[in-house]
């Protein structure tokens, strides 16, 4: 088994539509982590480790059977988002149509994770392989901080090359038989992370009008992006 995050970046560096770059150390994303992990490799200069809070996605069963011991001074907030992106249950659709489902179902779930981020440090967002779940928050984050939609397609098009060490980890922490699973399942579709852009781009009040209607904090919001994209 892998012995750090097999799908961990930091979300620094993306290109805005009004100019300008996020800013690193603020917003992380990885697949789920496991007892025994190694410190991560590969974060940016300066961005600290361990996060200052963590929002886990994953349901109660899933955090039960791989517990991690965070230390204290992480703020850890369990905050499931719905049971359709779990790869080890995942429902008998396609995976647009379970992301379709889940932006029609969970979106208030969605839109409540601007409130749930650190004030201070990073903060780390993860599921279980870190690309459905995950994949969406994130994307909707990066839309709501003004990232050009096709840099935060290419954000979730990432994924993909993690995906082997991903599995294995799964698999080895008893989460997935991939036997039993859809190859499909496996995969971050482009089509997938445009239909997430489309959605909430597409809404008549723009990016802001979706998180608006689906219960968003605009206060929360704004405090995101002042730390993300500094101002």
């Amino acid at each position: 088994m892998t012995t750090r995050l097999a799908n961990l970046r930091d979300l620094g560096g993306l290109p805005l539509t009004s100019g300008g770059r996020t800013l690193p150390g603020v917003l992380l994303r990885s697949d789920a982590p496991y007892a025994g992990d190694l410190d991560p490799a590969g974060l940016p200069d300066g961005v600290a480790w361990p996060p200052a809070a963590v929002i886990d996605l994953r349901a109660d069963r899933e955090r039960a059977r791989s517990p991690y011991p965070w230390p204290t001074s992480t703020v850890t907030v369990a905050h499931e988002l719905h049971d359709a992106g779990d790869l080890g249950r995942m429902p008998d659709l396609g995976l647009v149509a379970v992301y379709a489902s889940i932006l029609e179902t969970a979106a208030e779930r969605v839109t409540a994770v601007p409130g749930l981020l650190a004030a201070d440090g990073p903060t780390l967002i993860h599921c279980a392989a870190g690309k459905d779940r995950t994949g969406i928050v994130v994307a909707v984050l990066l839309l709501l901080a003004d990232v050009e939609p096709e840099a935060v397609v290419a954000d979730y098009l990432l994924t993909a090359a993690q995906m082997d060490g991903v599995i294995a980890r799964l698999t080895a922490a008893g989460g997935l038989k991939p036997e039993r699973a859809r190859e499909e399942w496996f995969a971050a579709p482009e089509e997938a992370g445009r239909l997430v852009v489309e959605t909430v781009t597409g809404h008549p009040g723009g990016v802001e009008g979706w998180y608006v209607e689906h219960g968003g904090d605009l206060a929360a919001l704004e405090r995101f992006r002042a730390r993300f994209v500094g101002r």
